[in-house]
């Protein structure tokens, strides 16, 4: 399940970058919406992991 969770960052932030080269700043601000949510999803994965 943490690699899901790494191969979505990478491939919102390969999109994000792309999005800011070819100026399609929406997409780019949604990409950054989605790193966020992984991260947080990361941090309640590892919480979640502790606790078993």
């Amino acid at each position: 399940m943490l690699v899901l969770f790494y191969v979505i960052i990478v491939a919102a932030l390969g999109v994000g970058i792309y999005a800011l080269w070819v100026e399609e700043y929406v997409i780019a601000i949604a990409m950054v919406f989605v790193l966020f949510l992984q991260v947080v999803n990361i941090l309640n994965h590892n919480k979640r992991r502790r606790r078993r």
